[in-house]
């Protein structure tokens, strides 16, 4: 179990959560912003999955079934907080009255700079301990299973992901929503319009796009734990 909060990955998990805490202090610093806070929330749910997978490798080599498919299941049930870091770039949209898309007022606006140095280090980040947690995922299933049902298992996870986000961002509701089973489908359904299947297709495509680089880097060029 020490290895699995001690190895390469989890220590990368750790120093990602230094940077993201140094440039969030320098935002709300600098912008008198302390409910921004909420952004390393956002974070802290998106390594869930990174821990939960490494978790479920870790015995899964171990040939224990129960605790490993636990972990599986806990990381399905928080990998779409990764992904789902995509939408705070909506935060951007705070500068909208001083022409933020104008290169020359942003160029001297501090406040917006620090947002956009924030962002970018905690979305990337973000979308970086999913896209680990999924590869550690699939190889797990690629070996129990084949690498067949590990590309269906991908597809429909990034599917699946996908409806999560759209009912996070739409009816606001969270992974832990799952214990109330009939507020979940009740708020998922309200939450149906005509834009549904466009947002969802979207972040279908983005997600898959991210995890196929990710997985082209992991395979070519990282040298693993």
């Amino acid at each position: 179990m020490k290895s699995v909060f001690a190895g390469n990955k989890a220590k990368f998990a750790y120093f990602s959560f230094i940077f993201i805490i140094i440039s969030t202090a320098m935002y709300t610093f600098y912008a008198k912003e302390p409910h921004w806070w909420h952004i390393v929330w956002n974070d802290i749910l998106a390594v869930i999955p990174l821990f939960a997978a490494m978790l479920c490798e870790h015995y899964f080599s171990k040939k224990k079934a129960v605790p490993a498919v636990i972990f599986g299941f806990l990381w399905l049930l928080f990998f779409p907080n990764s992904p789902y870091m995509m939408t705070d770039l909506k935060y951007t949209s705070y500068f909208k009255e001083s022409a933020y898309l104008e290169y020359e007022k942003i160029g001297t606006n501090v406040t917006a700079w620090l947002m956009v140095l924030n962002l970018t280090v905690t979305v990337i980040l973000g979308l970086l301990f999913g896209m680990m947690s999924m590869r550690i995922i699939h190889k797990i299933i690629n070996k129990r299973f084949g690498k067949v049902t590990g590309v269906a298992f991908c597809t429909i996870t990034i599917l699946l992901s996908s409806f999560a986000i759209y009912i996070g961002r739409y009816a606001r509701v969270n992974s832990w929503d799952i214990v109330r089973p009939i507020f979940l489908i009740e708020k998922s359904l309200n939450s149906l319009s005509e834009f549904s299947p466009i947002f969802i297709a979207v972040f279908c495509i983005a997600t898959a796009m991210l995890y196929v680089l990710y997985y082209a880097f992991d395979k070519f060029v990282i040298k693993h734990d």
